[in-house]
Formats: structure tokens, C-alpha cells, sequence
């Protein structure tokens, strides 16, 4: 019977060490599995929040540049809204000047004028249409190489005046003149002022 129990403890024994070594690979099969998925897991993570912190970079990015643009916006308009008022006074000052400052005005661009023909001067404005008499145009037609006659005032186009000649316009006009200026050195103006 010692060799039947013999034979049962070494089969026993046999199909211990074979399911502790059964055990011990499948054990060792599943940490490496589970290794493997940690660190896949701990990768794929890694990439997300790689990925989503680029997203929010890029828009931060974004609303940085957006917002750096309505700032630009804004101080673009503030700009033009002061230029706008600075015309305006302008505007205003030249449309109340008194009598000897609208002749004097007119007398020396009347004189400028590069004309050989009969010129048709047209006050406009109650203003220029009062200072821009008969008695100005003789005054001043002494001091002009061309022939200059008095036409009938404009009735709309605000303060100044125009010099028709042969249906060729030279326009006086204060805020046209105001805003040819603007349009010609607005951008230096802009330098000037707000650097």
C-alpha cells in the first residue's frame, strides 16, 4: 500500500506544482494585462489632457486676439468719434467768423486761383453771402488777374463759397474743404495726436 500512497502523493504533488505553476503564470498573465492597460489607460490620458489643454491654449489664444482687437476697435472709434468733434469745432469756428475774417479768407484763395476766364463768385451761408458783397468783389477784383463778378448765393452747401468759371467749380465750402483735409492728412493727424 506504501507505493499506492507513494503514487497518490506524487500525482498529488505533481498536480499541486502544476496548478501552483498554472497559478502563478495566470497571475503573472494578468498583472502584465493589467499593466499593459494601466499604463494604455495612463497614455490615453496623458493625450487627452495633452489635446485639451492645446484646445485651451488655442482659446485662450483666440479670445486674447479677439479681445485685443475690440480693443484696437474701440480705441479706433474713440479716435475718429474725437477727430469727428476736433472737425466739427472747426466747422463751427469758420462758419461764425466775422466779415474781415471770411474777406480776408476769400481774398487770399481768390488770388490763388489759377484762372484767365471770367470767374462767377457764389457766396454761400447768410454769413459769407453777407461779407461776400458787391463792394468786396470791386475791392478785391483790383488785385486779381482775372475778371470776378458777383453771382447769386447758393442756397444750400452751409458756410463759403464757390467760383464758378465756365461751369468749372472751385469749392469754398468750409466743411468740404474741412473735409478734404481730413481725408488727405486724417491718418497723420491721428499719429499726431494719439501716437
Amino acid at each position: 500500500m506504501d507505493a499506492i500512497h507513494k503514487i497518490i502523493e506524487e500525482i498529488n504533488n505533481q498536480a499541486k506544482d502544476n496548478r501552483d505553476r498554472f497559478e502563478a503564470e495566470e497571475i503573472a498573465a494578468i498583472d502584465s494585462w493589467f499593466l499593459a492597460e494601466e499604463q494604455a489607460a495612463t497614455k490615453t490620458h496623458r493625450q487627452q489632457q495633452d489635446k485639451q489643454l492645446k484646445d485651451l491654449q488655442q482659446k485662450y489664444k483666440q479670445l486674447r486676439s479677439r479681445q485685443q482687437m475690440d480693443v484696437r476697435q474701440e480705441s479706433l472709434v474713440e479716435k475718429q468719434r474725437y477727430l469727428d468733434r476736433l472737425f466739427e469745432e472747426a466747422y463751427t469756428k469758420m462758419a461764425t467768423w466775422d466779415k474781415e475774417e471770411i474777406q480776408g479768407f476769400a481774398e487770399v484763395n481768390l488770388k490763388r486761383l489759377p484762372i484767365a476766364e471770367l470767374g462767377v463768385l457764389l457766396p454761400s451761408g447768410p454769413n459769407a453771402t453777407m461779407a461776400l458783397d458787391a463792394s468786396f468783389v470791386a475791392e478785391v477784383q483790383k488785385e486779381l488777374a482775372y475778371q470776378l463778378t458777383l453771382g447769386e448765393p447758393l442756397t444750400a452747401g452751409g458756410e463759403g463759397f464757390v467760383v464758378d468759371v465756365a461751369g468749372v467749380q472751385y469749392n469754398f465750402l468750409y466743411r468740404d474743404l474741412l473735409n478734404e483735409q481730413r481725408s488727405l492728412t486724417g491718418n497723420e493727424m491721428s499719429q499726431k495726436l494719439f501716437g
